[in-house]
């Protein structure tokens, strides 16, 4: 879609997070929030800076989101807990799937009909503006959630489905790049291949938006020169830094539309595989889609391998899934727990798929079947 709405608060800078989540609670109003979690195991020490953060007359509650998307049942326990405690707010805290849990509370706790109610029909809104306050702290560099009206959530019957309206965009987002300091080697570098991808898909997305196409153009520079310092030395603040404002970048562009990688990441959540990265599936699929929509976007490819000081005949495709090799990721969905039969189903739920609308060249489920078969 064409839409460009930047409208929200956001703070950026290296431990900003105690005096800015003190200052915003205080400006909100909010003395009995909820928050929402997805770093519990083996990040204890991110999470308890964060409560250590919330002020003594603020009564928080904590609730750990265990699963690895963001799903109907996580979203209505959290509804219930939110109600049952009478929180006035809302602070999601972690990757995406925190601040999409996040922001499905938000819709239930202020509307009476199920999460189905609330999916993007054509780009229809279906949240009002009731929604609690919300704060969104992403702690992973690949959140892209945080600075937009957008959540994804999984049903119980296993698709996919995408809460979309501006009522749903966090009143406040706080990066703070030393929250992601203690990410291991490996999700830095999937949660990087995500960020690139965000980015990437967007610059070469079809609807027209030139704020988008800036900022995607500014995050593909910024991951590609900083992923791989961020990724063998977790302590370096400064590649830290600029992943988080790469990622920052996705969530901002993003609006635009994606693409052919996310529409097949998506298909591919759907049938259940919770376990899966989705950074990871993201780094095998990007290949493989720059080389189908290569003839649909040339100039797009060219203003891509500019930034990057590439050659002018250099080969994308071939670019990413180096670097994707370089950072220590697999190539095949074989390797990330998807097994052949899952192929056939995934690439039609990608083909019918809203980030397939702006894709560069016109995909069909052969297609997709096709693409996915040479990511197997």
């Amino acid at each position: 879609m064409s839409l460009i709405t930047y409208v929200t608060k956001i703070h950026f800078a290296e431990s900003v997070l105690e005096d800015a989540l003190e200052a915003e609670l205080e400006l909100t109003g909010l003395t009995r929030p909820l928050v929402i979690c997805d770093d519990g195991e083996g990040r204890e020490g991110v999470v308890n800076r964060l409560l250590a953060a919330i002020p003594p007359h603020v009564s928080a509650t904590l609730y750990r989101a265990t699963v690895g998307h963001a799903t109907e049942d996580t979203c209505s326990e959290a509804s219930a807990l939110y109600r049952h405690v009478d929180a006035d707010g809302i602070i999601g805290f972690g990757g995406v799937e925190a601040i999409s849990v996040a922001k499905g509370v938000a819709a239930l706790v202020s509307h009476e009909q199920p999460p189905v109610q609330f999916a993007s029909c054509g780009g229809s809104p279906r949240v009002g503006n009731q929604v609690p306050p919300l704060v969104a702290i992403p702690t992973v560099e690949s959140a892209c959630a945080e600075a937009i009206g957008l959540a994804l959530v999984a049903q119980r019957a296993g698709a996919g489905i995408a809460l979309t309206n501006p009522g749903l965009t966090p009143r406040v987002v706080i990066c703070d790049p030393s929250l992601t300091l203690d990410l291991p080697a490996r999700r830095t570098a999937s949660s990087g291949m995500d960020v690139l991808t965000h980015c990437l898909e967007t610059y070469i997305s079809t609807a027209y938006n030139p704020p988008a196409d800036g900022i995607a153009r500014d995050g593909i520079r910024r991951a590609v020169v900083n992923l791989e310092r961020a990724v063998a030395d977790g302590s370096d603040i400064g590649a830290r830094r600029e992943m988080m404002a790469a990622a920052l970048n996705g969530a901002l562009a993003f609006q635009k539309g994606l693409g052919g990688v996310h529409a097949m990441t998506h298909a591919l959540a759907g049938l259940g595989n919770e376990a899966a990265d989705h950074g990871l599936v993201n780094a095998v699929l990007l290949p493989v889609v720059l080389e189908f929509n290569a003839p649909a976007v040339p100039q797009r490819y060219a203003d891509v391998r500019r930034e990057l000081g590439l050659s002018p005949r250099a080969d994308l495709a071939e670019e990413f899934a180096l670097l994707r090799e370089r950072v220590g990721l697999p190539g095949g969905l074989g390797d990330v727990g998807f097994r052949r039969d899952d192929l056939r189903e995934a690439s039609v739920l990608a083909a019918a798929g809203y980030c397939n609308r702006t894709n560069p060249r016109h995909a069909g489920a052969e297609d997709y079947h096709a693409m996915l078969r040479a990511a197997f």
